[in-house]
């Protein structure tokens, strides 16, 4: 049975959400995150001691391209408190000043999504990358394509960046890249200080990157179109790829920073905790929106999509009392001399015809009132395949643009501001947009949260079983699968398809469960034993009672 999610039913039931909330708040589940929508194929968590050699291959190579300058020797590829550990060092190998670590994995996979979280190192002259690469014994380079997942300069700890290389041969190699700068609470983050999570999206139309679930860029399969591949490079061209891991020293990559031994410091290592590697799944579950506070991992981004960044402008901070936990967004402009856009983005799951709606709070000091023509704006964007790239041929168009603050804007209070709309033909994804708008260098910023979106129209399934009614069967796929992260459905009693089960989806279920459901239904139980009962199969989960 598919049923419509009632808010007043699920506001009753906030009191279980409550109560087993602070079982999984607690740490009780300890689950492997498996993003909604895709299915696990490959990885590794280097929880050994060594470097498993039936999934990787440890690189002995003293010839690598790019005027680079370190031997790669299979000794530099370890494993250590749960962490792939990559290593250079100023030790000579063969005709090489430095040697180095590199592994490739042995599990190929052709379009996905690959996820690594990552440490890196960080000296002049270093040059860590995570990348994807046919089998070149094969597959002369890059007739088959390079995607490049990060690659980081030593000398610039703030900043990754992501590239695709393709052509027919190399002299008719092409690439196009983006790069990628954080700022949480005001301070700008450094990749060689904590591990961050790196991650690329690929399939026939377009590769999407993202650092930390932060979406950056992508490049559509029409912008790798010419005469050699009319149709496309992405949907014409790719191989299966493997993963390579490694830090190279020195080479073209670095200009004219290279490694120094009067400044540069050696040891240098780059920690790999994870690697995972996904499929799209065939039937994938609609996709709902996602940290609207801002308050992921500790403050951020996280599930929205970026434009017109320049690492500062776009940020999680505290300047101001926030509504909802301790993060806000403060949004401001480029400060570039000229007329420029800036914003966040975040898509949802439509069908042509659906209205959707949107709320945000915005919040502007009169401390940095927003002077002359600036304004932050709300929009909905369309697009015929989600994920598509703004002002492709899989953009649709816009709803009407409403105000969010300009100069006129009461200071310091929270104002909410909301926008409803229609999907248009074709829509299959409604996108959010936070838009500023800066002129002239004129200042000014705008907080923002408490962030709703939401398609009124999707209707969610609470019939974990497929018999046609929602009663207590449903209830125990939902006991069973609670605290799950790992690839759910609603047959694990996901309900509201966020990816997770827990109290939303057991609140989801309590609003449409069917008080005419057949007499063979299971029993159910009251409210409180229903709590009682859930904690009790977490707590079994946790400790194998």
């Amino acid at each position: 049975m598919i049923v419509r999610l009632n808010p007043v039913r699920v506001a009753q039931f906030a009191l279980w959400g409550t109560v087993v909330g602070w079982f999984w708040c607690s740490g009780v589940a300890d689950v492997l995150a498996t993003p909604a929508g895709w299915n696990f194929t490959w990885g590794d968590e280097f929880n050994g001691t060594s470097v498993d050699d039936s999934k990787w291959d440890r690189i002995n190579w003293t010839t690598p391209f790019n005027n680079e300058q370190q031997g790669y020797h299979p000794s530099r590829a370890t494993v250590s408190d749960g962490n792939l550990v990559l290593t250079a060092d100023d030790q000579n190998y063969a005709a090489k000043s430095y040697t180095s670590g590199k592994v490739e994995s042995k599990y190929v996979q052709q379009h996905g999504r690959w996820e690594i979280r990552a440490k890196l190192p960080g000296t002049l002259g270093t040059w860590p990358a995570i990348w994807l690469l046919p089998a070149t014994e094969t597959y002369p380079w890059p007739s088959q394509g390079e995607i490049d997942i990060m690659e980081n300069r030593g000398h610039q700890p703030h900043l990754t960046s992501s590239a695709f290389h393709w052509g027919p041969d190399f002299f008719g190699r092409q690439f196009t890249f983006d790069e990628y700068e954080a700022s949480t609470a005001g301070q700008r983050d450094n990749f060689h200080d904590d591990f961050h999570t790196y991650t690329v999206e690929w399939d026939a139309s377009k590769i999407r990157f993202f650092v930390d679930d932060v979406h950056y860029h992508t490049i559509t399969n029409a912008e790798t179109a010419n005469s050699f591949y009319p149709g496309g490079f992405l949907a014409q061209q790719t191989a299966p790829m493997e993963l390579n891991l490694n830090v190279a020293v020195g080479g073209d990559f670095l200009g004219n920073a290279q490694p120094d031994d009067n400044i540069s410091e050696w040891p240098q290592q780059m920690l790999i905790d994870y690697v995972r590697v996904y499929q799209r799944d065939d039937t994938p579950p609609p996709v709902v929106f996602q940290n609207g506070s801002f308050e992921e991992n500790g403050g951020s981004l996280a599930s929205w999509g970026i434009f017109g960044s320049t690492g500062s402008n776009l940020q999680s901070h505290h300047e101001v009392a926030a509504i909802d936990g301790t993060e806000t967004l403060k949004l401001y402009g480029q400060f570039n001399g000229g007329l420029n856009f800036s914003g966040i983005e975040q898509g949802i799951s439509v069908s042509p015809g659906d209205t959707i709606a949107a709320s945000a709070d915005a919040f502007v000091r009169s401390s940095d009132d927003l002077e002359g023509g600036n304004v932050a704006l709300m929009k909905f964007d369309y697009y015929s395949d989600f994920g598509g790239k703004f002002g492709s041929t899989d953009y649709l168009g816009e709803s009407p643009v409403s105000l969010i603050a300009d100069a006129n804007t009461v200071n310091d209070a929270w104002l909410e501001r909301t926008l409803t709309d229609t999907a248009p033909a074709g829509a299959v994804e409604a996108r959010l947009v936070m838009l500023f708008v800066q002129d002239n260098n004129d200042g000014g910023a705008v907080h923002i949260d408490d962030v709703s979106f939401v398609n009124l129209d999707l209707e969610f399934d609470a019939d974990a079983n497929g018999d046609g009614d929602v009663d207590g069967a449903d209830f125990l796929s939902l006991q069973n699968g609670y605290g799950l992260s790992d690839g759910t459905s609603v047959a694990d009693g996901d309900f509201n398809y966020d990816g997770v089960v827990d109290a939303d989806d057991l609140a989801v279920w309590r609003a449409n469960l069917d008080p005419l459901a057949g007499s063979n239904a299971v029993s159910v139980p009251e409210p409180s034993s229903i709590a009682l009962l859930v904690i009790a199969v977490v707590l079994a989960r946790r400790f194998h009672f």
